[in-house]
């Protein structure tokens, strides 16, 4: 039976191939029309899907409605399974024609489908159409699923999340950003690849993502969110002033937020760092940067834990690739501290680690305003010899 059909179709194809485009949709509408049964309409659908031609928009429209509306839970078994068969390929083809006159016909189907995998394809199909109108909507979903599996139905949440982040990154709406962003770090198995698409989408859909990304960095009390956003703005496509605005947000963040617990204070800690590592690696050079960089250094005159002396040593690496006037005071009012201390001796080996590192941020800042505190140590005879030839030679480089 399939081949009689099939040879039908070949007879009707041969005997039409000088007609114009508009008429070969007439045909092939009137071949589908006269089919009997799903299975027929699905080949019919096949060979059309082959011209890749939007003029068979209108007539792919009207199958899809029309088969939506028969209700996928009416009829036999086979029956149910034919519509679903049939709406992924009409789905399909309406998405890769991007025809966004389908938009709202392909929204019922993603809605009302009791299919997973139809209602990803739909889902994917309003993506390519760029029909931004339900962005919001998709996003919800795609939220809601975030929030945690149901056990029964795991398998095919992951189906649906899926089609949703593909969706929204081929949409290429802010309004979804924010729900691929928790799914890049969700509970999805590894075999759904929901993480590994919800990652690939946060680098193409937004050109700037810095809004977004601000916005979950100031708005989710989760520092480990906050780190991940963090991380997500450095990866993206946004200006590196923007990039750095975001540093010094989250920083502002990890000095202000007091942790209960010592976990809490080392997700806070690593925000701090991340946040002053990423400061020096933009070359940030914004005077804003320098009042929490050195509530960073001065957190550690008072605690001087392990974790505060790594902070800090990377907050005057920071301060030195800063390098403006204000960075520069306050590494020669750090300098002429020490050198204060150490003519009564009292610098440690703590203290002399990180007097090794203020004189090379010095050098990097390529500041005069460091020259003084350096002329004044070179002359404290109290100091390492090495110190003091640090100091000779920093004020060598900074001629």
């Amino acid at each position: 039976m399939r081949k009689q059909f099939l040879c039908v179709l070949i007879t009707v194809l041969l005997g039409t191939v000088a007609f114009a485009q508009n008429e070969n949709v007439v045909v092939w509408e009137q071949i589908y029309k006269t089919t009997t049964s799903i299975e027929q309409k699905i080949t019919v659908i096949l060979k059309i899907m082959e011209f890749k031609d939007r003029a068979f928009t209108p007539f792919l429209v009207e199958s899809l409605d029309t088969v939506a509306t028969s209700r996928y839970d009416v009829g036999s078994s086979n029956e149910r399974l034919g519509k679903i068969r049939l709406s992924r390929y009409l789905v399909q083809e309406l998405g890769n024609l991007k025809a966004t006159e389908a938009a709202d016909v392909v929204f019922v189907v993603y809605k009302e489908s009791p299919d997973m995998v139809l209602k990803s394809e739909a889902a994917i199909a309003l993506g390519m159409m760029r029909a931004d109108s339900f962005a919001e909507q998709l996003s919800f979903d795609l939220a809601a699923i975030n929030n945690g599996p149901i056990p029964s139905q795991q398998r095919d949440q992951e189906i649906q999340a899926l089609g949703l982040v593909r969706s929204l990154e081929a949409m290429r709406s802010s309004l979804g950003y924010e729900s691929v962003f928790h799914a890049a770090s969700g509970w999805y198995s590894a075999r759904s690849g929901v993480r590994e698409a919800a990652q690939q989408a946060l680098t193409t859909m937004i050109d700037d993502p810095a809004d977004n990304l601000l916005a979950i960095i100031s708005g989710n009390p989760d520092l480990e969110v906050k780190m991940r956003a963090l991380q997500a703005v450095m990866a993206s496509g946004s200006p590196e002033n923007r990039k750095a605005e975001l540093a010094r947000s989250a920083l502002k963040i990890g000095i202000d937020r007091k942790g209960d617990t010592v976990s809490a204070d080392a997700a806070a800690s690593r925000l701090r760092t991340a946040s002053i590592n990423y400061l020096a690696a933009l070359n940030d050079k914004s005077p804003e940067s320098v009042p929490l960089l050195t509530q960073v250094v001065m957190a550690d005159d008072s605690q001087k834990t392990d974790s505060t002396l790594a902070e800090a040593t990377r907050a005057y690496v920071a301060l030195g690739v800063n390098g403006t006037d204000e960075a520069a005071q306050f590494l020669a009012s750090r300098l002429a501290n020490y050198n204060n201390r150490e003519t009564s001796k009292l610098n440690t080996a703590r203290d002399k680690m990180l007097i090794r590192q203020v004189i090379a941020s010095m050098v990097t800042s390529r500041n005069a305003k460091v020259k003084p505190a350096l002329e004044q140590g070179q002359y404290i005879t109290n100091y390492d010899n090495a110190i003091i030839r640090l100091m000779q030679d920093a004020l060598k480089s900074l001629q």
